[in-house]
């Protein structure tokens, strides 16, 4: 069903589709052809619609049905408890990719360290209530953007874990480092914390199978070494976060939410150009 309602999607959604078409030249150039990337546009949208169909299903027996679409164990699991014996909190460096909602929950289901993600509050406040119910559902927080920094660090602290989606535009206080060879707005939180608090990255991404289920994994932690020249090193090391989300995004991009304009936002030195 969510194929199909994903389907017709694809065939009404004009102005999404011709954003990630834009995005997918932007990221395969002439190396995939036109009828690749439009089959590529069209999974996008399958997966997306199959996403928001199962975070419905699952709002009843939630953690039995949320277990039931993870396969197997998550792999790196050892890994993320390595990560906790270090003590400062563990940031989670993830995207939208595959069923981001459902690995969240899976992941408070664990029971192996508190998890809050940073999010956009909803434009409708009642539609709001219900993604928050549903993402909280198993123990996880949410922490709003336009809240304080504190919070963050107030979980790291704890030894809790952060999630941040870094493959989004950032219109106000990123900074701009290559995104498939095009400057991108990006957030720099991410560095910036890590650089001062020394909290381990650690990639957690989910992959779904051809079954609609998924696999989830922990890693392997991004380790950046420090210079005598902080800024540079927030560039480099968010350059190098962007770097990871690139490669499984190259590998497969059909799970990625390809319809995001995430290259709108321009640097000073293109200002009045407009990639959509």
């Amino acid at each position: 069903m969510g194929k199909r309602l994903g389907s017709l999607a694809f065939l009404f959604a004009g102005r999404r589709k011709q954003s990630a078409r834009i995005n997918l030249d932007i990221i395969f150039s002439d190396s995939k052809s036109s009828s690749e990337k439009s089959n590529i546009i069209k999974e996008s949208f399958q997966n997306l619609t199959v996403s928001a169909l199962q975070c419905l299903w699952v709002t009843y027996d939630t953690e039995n049905r949320v277990r039931g679409l993870i396969e197997d164990e998550p792999a790196g699991l050892d890994l993320l408890r390595q990560c906790l014996k270090k003590n400062k909190g563990i940031f989670f460096l993830t995207a939208h990719y595959g069923n981001w909602e459902i690995m969240g929950l899976f992941h408070g289901y664990l029971g192996i360290c508190p998890l809050s993600s940073i999010a956009r509050k909803l434009d409708n406040p009642y539609l709001d209530r219900v993604v928050k119910k549903l993402r909280t559902a198993s123990g996880n927080k949410i922490i709003y953007r336009d809240e304080s920094p504190l919070k963050i660090v107030r979980e790291l602290k704890g030894n809790g874990s952060v999630a941040v989606m870094m493959d989004q535009n950032t219109a106000k206080g990123g900074v701009f480092v290559d995104f498939f060879g095009k400057k991108a707005a990006t957030p720099r939180a991410l560095a910036l914390l890590s650089y001062r608090s020394g909290t381990p990255i650690l990639p957690f991404f989910c992959y779904p199978t051809d079954k609609g289920t998924y696999r989830i994994k922990y890693g392997p932690e991004i380790k950046l070494e420090k210079s005598d020249n902080r800024e540079n090193d927030i560039l480099n090391w968010t350059y190098h976060y962007e770097q990871f989300i690139e490669n499984i995004i190259q590998e497969n991009p059909a799970p990625w939410m390809c319809g995001h304009r995430r290259w709108k936002t321009r640097p000073p030195e293109e200002k009045g150009t407009r990639i959509y």
